[in-house]
């Protein structure tokens, strides 16, 4: 018998000097009269997947884009796996012979979100979910029909349709059969900066304009309407030694940030002291409105400490640029953000596969989750009603037979590696149930 002790991944600050400032909007009376370093007729601050989409279907109708960007663009969407959520009947649903409809979608999906998205956007976009298939492949986005023999938490590379939730799962189930909607973008590797790559060429041909290591200090309002006329920008200035070095510490924080995160802490701090000292202002205008495109706010920490503290412990999954800015922008004019409680954390057993017929129990001994659900099911659960820890119990002959999966069965090392490491490194070891391991093992897991 082994028991296996970990805690979830977040994906949604470090508070200090490793974020960048949010400064009071600044107004103005007459913004015509205003001397603007830039104008355009739509601002889109974050140049991930989103900012990209928002400022193709703005440039095709008509206006005139700029997109800004802290980074080099990509944000966490270029990092990430680069699955597009649809169903409802798509063409590689059909190819892999399954016939979803978009009623059958929204029928999972109320159960899966609850009250989290109203009613009416769920519908629209179970609805739309195919039009958005359609609408990525015309941008040169490729998706493919090949489904993984099994359930897996990312499929390897020759696999593109999955089940990326908890749509088998039988608890989950309702009258109409399960489909896999997961839909990874075609490509070796993490599919994510394939995405992003597609993306980003499409709204450069749209004509949008792109500055990168530009960040937003604070927006600009008109005095007597109270509307967002324009930013106030931070640029280093392209192609100088201050935008080179940028660039290198953003590159190894990257690097460094899961193996050595207090390394890449200090990294992000040298990066924000070279923004407030050397980045020029730019005043923007914006004459139809500002797009808030920017991540989540795992990295500020003094956000997840005052709206998701049971989250704090989490690994940072995402980028320096999941600070919350967009969040404080949006609020520093009038905005609200609900709901920021609700975090993602992830928590995969599966695969190995093996692990999934083992017992997920808490503290006190309780199975408390279907070990078949998704990650990010387990993850909430863990972090939500049990202090984000719990034990997946297996005997030997699972572990034996995770061990040969992770081993020799065309596993990503990002889900191999832990495996192996926790089946030696953070296993704890009893002949039976009736000779557990001394209490302490429980009581004091090994973080990861």
């Amino acid at each position: 018998m082994s028991l296996l002790a970990d805690k979830p991944g977040a994906t949604s600050a470090a508070s200090g000097s490793d974020v960048l400032p949010i400064e009071t909007p600044l107004r103005v009376d007459s913004p015509d009269s205003k001397t603007w370093d830039h104008e355009c007729d739509v601002l889109v601050v974050g140049f991930g997947a989103a900012g990209a989409c928002a400022a193709i279907e703005a440039a095709r109708n008509g206006a005139a884009v700029t997109i800004v960007d802290r980074f080099g663009g990509g944000g966490a969407s270029a990092k990430s796996g680069g699955v597009v959520y649809a169903g409802g009947g798509t063409p590689q649903q059909k190819s892999a012979g399954y016939s979803d409809t978009p009623e059958a979608m929204f029928d999972y999906l109320r159960r899966e979100v609850a009250d989290a998205v109203s009613e009416l956007t769920l519908r629209r976009f179970c609805a739309e979910s195919t039009a958005m298939i359609s609408w990525l492949e015309a941008l040169g986005v490729e998706f493919d029909s090949a489904v993984p023999p099994q359930k897996t938490s990312y499929p390897a590379d020759g696999f593109y349709l999955y089940y990326s939730g908890n749509e088998p799962v039988a608890e989950y189930g309702g009258k109409f059969p399960p489909a896999p909607r997961g839909h990874r973008v075609k490509g070796k590797g993490l599919s994510g900066a394939i995405l992003f790559k597609a993306l980003r060429k499409s709204a450069v041909a749209a004509g949008a304009l792109v500055m990168t290591q530009t960040s937003v200090r604070r927006l600009i309002i008109d005095a007597s309407s109270g509307a967002v006329v324009g930013a106030e920008l931070r640029q280093l200035l392209p192609n100088t030694t201050e935008s080179r070095r940028h660039r290198r510490l953003s590159r190894w924080a990257d690097r460094m940030h899961y193996g050595a995160p207090g390394a890449a802490e200090k990294l992000r701090r040298r990066m924000v002291a070279l923004e407030l000292a050397k980045a020029k202002p730019l005043l923007v205008r914006a004459r139809c409105g500002v797009v808030l495109s920017t991540g989540g706010f795992i990295f500020n920490r003094e956000m997840v400490a005052r709206h998701a503290p049971k989250y704090s412990r989490n690994w940072q999954l995402g980028t320096a640029g999941c600070d919350g800015s967009g969040i404080l922008w949006g609020k520093s004019v009038g905005g609200d953000a609900g709901r920021l409680e609700r975090v993602s954390a992830w928590r995969f057993i599966n695969p190995p596969l093996a692990w999934v017929r083992g017992m997920v129990v808490d503290a006190g001994g309780r199975r408390f989750c279907n070990e078949e659900v998704y990650g990010a099911k387990l993850g909430y659960e863990m972090c939500e009603h049990h202090d984000g820890k719990a034990w997946l119990i297996v005997d030997s002959a699972l572990r034996r037979e995770a061990l040969r999966e992770a081993l020799f069965g065309g596993l990503w090392a990002f889900q191999s590696v832990p495996a192996i490491f926790l089946s030696f490194a953070g296993a704890k070891r009893a002949r039976s149930i009736e000779h557990p391991p001394h209490r302490s093992h429980i009581d004091e897991p090994s973080p990861r």
